[in-house]
């Protein structure tokens, strides 16, 4: 229990251990978490606010129009800090206590001390650094963070007041990953560097009903990533923030798919937004692709117009187009007007379970990686027993993250820079499986190809003599 005149918390065990190996250590790194859900920000916040008021209690420290920095608390990414971290200091944090300078990414701490705080993916931020001094750095969500900035950061002890060196400290938390904390804090031997794992299960009081539950339903395709984040396991997790896995879409080739009637027809279609992308339209028969049709960025008359030819020729029963950015939204549009059965949809809007997915993209990619994991996707490129492999690199490129307790997915452009080109066809393919959940297969289509099927037989008996 931590308890003051203004505060007031219950800690859990695992919380009061690190809480523990704060104070009765000396120059200490503390890795304090592993697992989703443990209280890792709270008590990062809880451990800075006593930090500062110990400070300003054992150097008598008065008012200042210049207080003392400190040190830094972030992430790697600013506005995730803003988002997340920032928000638990204001919630558990009494307003009393500080004041917040956000033109200055400072902390202020009854105008004796302060902390800076903010990312570390920028450059420029980071430089700034060069030559500050520091007693304490909290990283929340380290595993986000490049070993190299958090070196520039930890080159920064040495903070003196009055001539006194304080004791630096080290708080890092994370989520299992591979990367330098795994190295130095699970598998490393260094007793300056502590690892305390923490699981949801450690903070049941704190976690709404629902937590785990949802952990095991979002991961269940993974078990790889439940371990990793509900029991906190650090092994076996190289390529585990692929989205899709290669053997996944390897697999898919050999599925094997019965239907009653003929199957549900969509097209999936990735509208080019940029001058080297390419507009990639492909026709599905449930989740395998019939045909395809690509070409280069054109006008939006153009565009539509092509798939309006070739829905005559495929008769799709739903056309699904993505009208976040570029030239989609007046493809739909014009679709439609020429009598299409068009379902757009902005990908980067919020998902349709948006506690589980930061967008709905994220939402789709997930989905596929899903079917794909439960053999629910047979995928031979119209028939063919050799898969399409830009269409399998493409799907096997999107890592993911978790950002506020949700997944994202990686920006297209940061797919396209490892990839050396836009990942349209795997778009267009996830498209196309959105497109699939809300399809129906239209009557219209059925009557018609009943009757071709009627002609034709009638046809073929007037030849025959039949």
């Amino acid at each position: 229990m931590i308890e003051t005149k203004d505060i007031r918390v219950k800690l859990t065990l695992k919380q009061t251990q690190c809480w523990d190996a704060f104070w009765n250590n000396i120059n200490i790194a503390i890795l304090f978490g592993g697992a989703m859900g443990g209280g890792k920000s709270t008590i990062g916040c809880l451990l800075l606010d006593s930090f500062a008021s110990w400070v300003i209690e054992n150097f008598k420290l008065q008012p200042d129009k210049y207080p003392i920095n400190l040190g830094f608390m972030g992430r790697n990414r600013a506005v995730d800090f803003n988002d997340t971290t920032l928000e638990t200091w204001k919630r558990l944090i009494p307003q009393s206590h500080y004041i917040i300078r956000s033109q200055d990414k400072e902390i202020v701490i009854e105008d004796r001390v302060k902390y800076a705080f903010g990312g570390l993916d920028r450059e420029e931020d980071v430089s700034k650094f060069s030559s500050a001094e520091f007693a304490v750095v909290f990283i929340d969500q380290a595993e986000e963070c490049s070993r190299d900035n958090i070196a520039v950061l930890m080159s920064r002890f040495r903070l003196q007041i009055n001539g006194i060196p304080l004791p630096y400290k080290t708080l890092f938390t994370a989520n299992p990953k591979n990367c330098f904390l795994k190295d130095e804090f699970v598998l490393g031997n260094d007793p300056k560097k502590i690892y305390i794992p923490a699981l949801p299960i450690d903070n049941l009081d704190n976690l709404p009903a629902s937590y785990i539950p949802s952990l095991r339903e979002a991961f269940k395709h993974r078990p790889e990533l439940l371990l990793a984040y509900l029991e906190g396991s650090w092994d076996s997790l190289e390529g585990a923030d692929i989205v899709i896995k290669d053997i996944w879409i390897r697999d898919a080739a050999n599925v094997v798919k019965s239907y009653i009637g003929r199957p549900k027809r969509v097209f999936g279609v990735d509208v080019a937004r940029f001058g080297d992308d390419t507009t990639v339209c492909y026709c599905l028969d449930d989740t395998d692709i019939e045909d395809e049709m690509i070409f280069g960025q054109k006008d939006t008359m153009y565009t539509a117009g092509k798939i309006h030819i070739w829905a005559q020729e495929k008769h799709p029963d739903l056309i699904g187009v993505d009208v976040g950015g570029g030239l989609g939204a007046g493809v739909a549009d014009r679709l439609r007007e020429m009598g299409n059965n068009v379902l757009d949809f902005n990908s980067a809007e919020k998902a349709e379970e948006e506690t589980k997915y930061y967008n709905l993209r994220a939402e789709m990619y997930w989905n596929t990686g899903r079917r794909f994991a439960e053999k629910d996707i047979k995928l031979t490129w119209q028939g063919k027993s050799g898969e399409d492999k830009d269409l399998a690199r493409d799907l096997s490129s999107a890592s993911y993250l978790i950002k506020n307790g949700r997944i994202l997915i990686e920006p297209k452009e940061k797919i396209k820079e490892r990839l050396g080109r836009s990942p349209d066809k795997g778009d267009a393919y996830i498209i196309g499986l959105h497109t699939l959940d809300h399809a129906v297969v239209s009557e219209k289509w059925i009557n018609w190809e009943a009757e071709q099927d009627a002609e034709a037989l009638a046809n073929a008996n007037r030849y025959t003599g039949g």
